[in-house]
């Protein structure tokens, strides 16, 4: 494969991993953040617009430090890693009224399904820029490697209309795509938008989640064929039906409040996932996963974790 991307497993030949210079990151607070832990909803309301460098800066300076390190971890497995561009200027305070977040995240911002390179349509206005910094190499990838290019038509400001569709939702299964449905991002509409791009070749099922989970990746992730990791808590009509006969770790809120389900799947049967997840590793050892424990605790404390961290632009699978 040139570029583009089946499963959530199939070995992993090229990835963006995000960026966060310490002094970069500007907490930021918008009203549809109700995935926040009481903590961080409280850290988030007194310091909206300031940068996290001056409030914490040991924090600020261990998400740069555990990210770099996520990077250089993957490299070294012999994935070709991209990096975003680092925003300045204009692109840097677009539609930052209520702070901008960072560049930490690039599961959100884009999406990659089949040849599909999608950018992706956030709720959270103060995210909204995050597609300038990947757009070069999107681009790249749509001159070199023949992938497709589409843009999901962006929410209405007041962030209640969509579409909204984010890679965070967007679990890929061959023909079946899965996208979590909770209110904090995607939408009903930004599933319809996805289904007519894909065509009848794919099923786009929409999976509902409770009001309080930001995406689908932090209650589900799919290992490999027949395993996957869940939190029963955390939806609302149970797994898709083609899921559901497949082995399952089941975790607990708490669990996956600290991203259990939310690793960086390196090839089938190999997987990084957040060293505090002690009880997770040791399931997924049980069942012969060859697990590599990382500290990823700073970006965990900011609402998201490895998967979130990083977006395959070439994993090797066969599509049935």
């Amino acid at each position: 494969m040139k570029f583009g991307a089946h499963h959530e497993w199939g070995k992993l030949r090229e990835v963006v991993i995000g960026i966060s210079p310490a002094e970069d990151f500007v907490i930021f607070h918008e009203e549809s953040q109700r995935w926040l832990l009481p903590e961080g909803e409280k850290v988030s309301r007194a310091h909206k617009g300031q940068r996290l460098i001056d409030v914490d800066p040991e924090w600020a300076r261990r998400i740069e430090r555990q990210v770099d390190a996520l990077a250089e971890l993957v490299a070294r497995e012999g994935v070709a890693v991209r990096r975003p561009q680092r925003l300045e200027g204009e692109e840097r305070t677009f539609l930052a009224a209520n702070g901008e977040g960072a560049q930490l995240f690039p599961r959100d911002g884009m999406i990659v399904i089949g040849d599909h390179v999608i950018d992706a349509s956030l709720r959270l206005k103060c995210r909204q820029r995050e597609r300038y910094g990947l757009r070069p190499i999107i681009q790249q990838m749509v001159q070199q490697r023949g992938a497709r290019w589409s843009s999901v038509p962006l929410g209405s400001p007041a962030c209640v209309d969509g579409p909204f569709l984010e890679g965070g939702d967007t679990l890929l299964n061959g023909r079946e795509i899965y996208v979590g449905i909770s209110g904090c991002a995607s939408d009903l509409a930004g599933v319809d938008w996805l289904q007519a791009l894909l065509g009848d070749k794919y099923r786009v099922l929409a999976v509902a989640m409770k009001s309080n989970v930001l995406h689908l990746d932090c209650a589900v992730a799919l290992i490999k064929p027949g395993l996957l990791v869940y939190c029963p808590e955390k939806l609302i009509d149970g797994l898709p039906m083609s899921l559901r006969d497949w082995d399952k770790v089941a975790v607990s809120v708490d669990e996956a409040n600290r991203l259990a389900t939310n690793g960086l799947i390196l090839e089938e049967g190999r997987i990084i996932i957040d060293a505090d997840n002690a009880r997770v590793i040791d399931e997924l050892r049980k069942r012969r996963i060859d697990v590599i424990p990382l500290p990823f605790d700073g970006p965990i404390a900011t609402g998201g974790g490895l998967r979130c961290a990083h977006h395959p632009l070439v994993r090797e699978s066969v599509l049935d």
